[in-house]
């Protein structure tokens, strides 16, 4: 009796290999969801993909329509602005001129 019966040894035997073979499956079965989330991760970076040359589109044209618009202020800026400021300098000049005369007469 100082032995353990062979029937022991083998549940145990057993008991190792279903663990052993639990162990392996739940492996394959992360591997094949692992593999499964790739190919959905793909598709959405696919996707991301186009939605980035749309936007790369959105933001050329963007670009372009305020460098218009820039372009439309500085020709307004040169066309208007430019010669009202100078038609007011030299109406200030002029009315200093006045004014100094007027002084002048003053005195």
């Amino acid at each position: 009796m100082s032995e353990i019966p062979a029937v022991y040894w083998m549940i145990i035997f057993g008991f190792l290999t279903l663990m052993l073979g639990l162990v392996l499956y739940y492996v394959a079965m992360l591997l094949k969801e692992s593999k499964d989330a790739v190919g959905d991760s793909r598709k959405i970076i696919q996707g991301l993909e186009g939605t980035m040359k749309q936007v790369d589109l959105i933001l050329a044209d963007v670009q372009a329509t305020i460098s218009t618009v820039r372009g439309t202020i500085d020709e307004v800026n040169e066309g208007v602005i430019k010669p009202i400021k100078s038609i007011g300098s030299a109406v200030s000049a002029l009315s200093g001129f006045v004014s100094g005369i007027q002084k002048e007469k003053k005195d």
